[in-house]
């Protein structure tokens, strides 16, 4: 289902919020720590979408110290949507 739907929306990039987000899309695992700021990609057939992972916003809420680092992902989601 959801990969029909990536497949009609076409994005151009996608944000995976938590690891549970980040194991669903891509089937990574690992911590979420060890994740972020790589250079992942969606990948279905010859179709290649960006991906951005950061932090899911619960756990924000729980850990503020890593909203800094939740910003930085976002910055991140802007350069490469500028790349696009």
């Amino acid at each position: 289902y959801l990969e029909r739907q990536i497949e009609l929306l076409n994005p151009k990039v996608i944000v995976l919020l938590g690891k549970a987000a980040v194991f669903s899309v891509l089937g990574e695992e690992g911590t979420l720590g060890a994740l972020r700021g790589k250079s992942l990609s969606y990948r279905k057939g010859d179709v290649e979408i960006p991906v951005v992972v950061t932090y899911h916003p619960a756990y924000l809420l729980r850990n503020l110290p890593d909203k800094s680092k939740s910003w930085s992902d976002l910055l991140r989601l802007r350069d490469a949507l500028d790349q696009t």
